[in-house]
């Protein structure tokens, strides 16, 4: 089942010129929600890096600091 949507013309210009030959604007737009959702994972999983990251370096700290008493 298809549905029509509106977008503004700069929109519909940006989504003709990223779109190769014989890819349907539903593809096109498929393929953006796709790498968005993979972008997203991304973004949390290096967030998740840096948050560990962050917390080694505090450990460490606490426990040089133990070391040295």
């Amino acid at each position: 089942m298809s549905k029509t949507i509106k977008v503004e013309n700069h929109i519909y210009d940006h989504l003709e010129r990223i779109r190769t030959k014989g890819q349907t604007f539903s593809q096109v737009i498929e393929d953006l929600l796709t790498l968005r959702g993979s972008l997203f994972n991304m973004i949390n999983v290096l967030e998740g890096q840096l948050k560990y990251n962050e917390w080694k370096a505090k450990r460490l700290q606490e426990l040089e600091a133990l070391e040295r008493r």
